[in-house]
């Protein structure tokens, strides 16, 4: 599974030293809606919780959200729009293709809800001993939503990145790069893909904000490329705990219309 926006921007946020505190917990709330380059709108809301832990230059997380889906059951929470043939997919009832078998096909539509898919991340922060900041994160995506429901494809992913970012005087600049080994199912053929990502910050107070552009390659042939630029903003929200507040804007048809999001992460 590629790395999502909040994952990417609470890296930025977190760049640099460790954290004094070892442990963090954390709520997110993150809702997009497009068509994918499908012929229906696709809404999709998240809602993960998320623990972190801090040891020395690791910093270990898991993730588990809650999905809300409604739309095409081709376009997959994370993945995006696929050839997904499973016949109980997400608003089909069983049946796929032709239902009223008169030849003709009509744009499908249901909704679905439930848990999704656990995601483990493991990130060594390379003592470079200069002011450059190398990240480096080797990520897994564990099947647990259900693929019936279309929120997810029923397949374990893996992947790795590497993240590099300079603060200067208070401007950062950052860029970074992943490879994704995604899970193939019975009913839904993917492919490796590689992502990437490019931006700048500013510090403003105790707090950030910034620009990205994050890139995703198609999980399956014949589907568009993900492009989405994507301005974020962090700042404390009392003692030990972060706010984050992003917004998207999708740049191709394989990427959602547009989405919204903010996490909440307390240190102990």
């Amino acid at each position: 599974m590629p790395r999502s926006t909040l994952c990417c921007i609470a890296l930025l946020s977190l760049a640099g030293p460790a954290a004094a505190a070892d442990v963090g917990l954390g709520i997110a709330v993150d809702y997009s809606s497009g068509d994918y380059g499908s012929d229906t709108t696709t809404d999709i809301l998240s809602i993960p919780l998320t623990a972190r832990m801090d040891a020395g230059d690791w910093t270990l997380k898991a993730s588990l959200p809650w999905l809300r889906v409604n739309g095409d059951p081709d376009v997959l929470p994370t993945v995006g729009l696929v050839d997904n043939l499973n016949p109980a997919g997400r608003g089909r009832g069983g049946l796929l293709g032709d239902p009223a078998g008169d030849g003709e096909t009509t744009s499908e539509r249901g909704s679905a809800s439930g848990i999704g898919d656990l995601t483990l991340a493991a990130t060594y922060s390379v003592p470079t001993g200069n002011a450059l900041g190398v990240d480096l994160t080797a990520n897994a995506k564990i099947a647990t939503a259900d693929e019936d429901k279309g929120l997810g494809t029923g397949a374990d992913d893996y992947g790795v990145a590497v993240d590099l970012y300079r603060d200067l005087d208070g401007t950062m600049l950052f860029g970074g790069a992943g490879y994704t080994r995604l899970g193939e199912s019975q009913y839904i053929e993917v492919d490796s893909v590689l992502s990437g990502n490019i931006g700048i910050s500013r510090r403003t107070g105790k707090g950030r904000i910034g620009l990205m552009y994050d890139y995703r390659e198609a999980a399956a042939n014949g589907f568009d490329d993900r492009s989405d630029a994507i301005g974020f903003l962090s700042t404390p929200a009392g003692t030990g705990s972060r706010l984050q507040l992003y917004l998207s804007k999708g740049l191709s048809d394989g990427s959602p219309d547009w989405g919204a999001g903010t996490r909440f992460m307390h240190s102990f």
